[in-house]
């Protein structure tokens, strides 16, 4: 069976062009370091990595012994002791295959509001935010 979105043209099929693959949470926390030593040493989750000096942005993963058992899971811990207008609603990290440059580009082509500019980060990604209606941010970012 064809998929229904094999028919429409690429810049309308943006998921399926760029590949987006795996979601994760970002949590904000009040202290990061406190935050990843308790995600490690209380739920089993490993460093990942931890960004800035002091720091200030961090990742934990407990990835599972095989497949069978699932996908890995994420979460990032970002320090913010106050975050200005509007309100912190909750930030989603969708990581994209391919292109994220072009996917920047497109949807800047389509109005969307850009919070954060394409950027390099020193932890491996190329990244840029946005803001859907309801105020969460999704983050969309694909490997150096």
């Amino acid at each position: 069976m064809k998929s229904p979105d094999r028919n429409k043209p690429e810049e309308v099929r943006l998921g399926t062009l760029h590949q987006f693959h795996g979601v994760q949470p970002v949590l904000p926390v009040t202290d990061v370091v406190r935050a990843a030593r308790w995600f490690s040493q209380v739920l089993g989750f490993e460093l990942d990595f931890m960004a800035g000096e002091p720091p200030s942005y961090a990742r934990v993963k407990h990835v599972p012994p095989s497949r069978e058992l699932g996908e890995a899971v994420y979460l990032r811990l970002w320090q913010c002791a106050g975050r200005e207008a509007p309100p912190w609603r909750g930030e989603i990290v969708i990581h994209v295959g391919q292109d994220v440059d072009g996917l920047h580009a497109a949807y800047c082509r389509r109005g969307v509001t850009v919070l954060e500019p394409l950027t390099s980060q020193p932890w491996g990604l190329r990244e840029f935010a946005i803001r859907e209606p309801d105020g969460h941010v999704l983050r969309f970012c694909g490997y150096l």
